[in-house]
């Protein structure tokens, strides 16, 4: 394996991460999934769960990969990217299995954590975004390398920070 392919491919401590993340995803949409409902409905809540897993995932695969692994160039913009986007869920996640007596969607705690997180976060994530590839000259954004397959991910899911806000509206619904 060449030095520079070196952490590019999925590994077993991702995979590990991707159990974790679906996890938290289970936690937050177990309750839609208790409800009757139709084809459409059922559509849509596999898709949040898939979305949130992914996100959720974030976290996990930047402590495995920066810690247990500690690979060469490691971390990029987009894995940090993605480790925040993922905090809320997994704050939310935490809070809901404490709150498991009572209908933690009416909670405003929970409300409150899980609006106000998604939304720091995604601000955050547009300012770098903008700061990295759009207030920059053109050679500059090019010299930006986009990296290995985690930090694409984060940075998909920082350009498609509406989907998060989503998400959530999906969630506390």
């Amino acid at each position: 394996m060449r030095e520079d392919d070196v952490g590019r491919g999925f590994t077993l401590l991702d995979g590990v991460a991707l159990v974790l993340g679906s996890a938290v995803a289970s936690i937050h949409v177990l309750r839609a999934a208790r409800d009757p409902l139709a084809a459409p409905g059922w559509v849509l809540v596999w898709l949040a769960f898939a979305l949130v897993a992914l996100t959720a995932t974030g976290p996990f695969v930047y402590l495995a990969r920066r810690f247990a692994r500690r690979d060469p160039g490691y971390p990029r913009i987009g894995d940090r990217l993605w480790a925040i986007l993922g905090l809320p869920w997994l704050a939310t996640a935490f809070l809901k299995s404490a709150l498991a007596t009572t209908d933690s969607r009416q909670s405003p705690i929970m409300i409150t954590i899980l609006t106000v997180g998604i939304g720091v976060v995604c601000l955050i994530s547009i300012l770098v975004v903008w700061g990295t590839w759009v207030a920059v000259s053109p050679e500059r954004a090019a010299q930006v390398e986009a990296g290995p397959w985690t930090s694409r991910v984060g940075l998909v899911l920082s350009i498609a920070w509406p989907i998060q806000c989503g998400l959530a509206m999906i969630v506390l619904s």
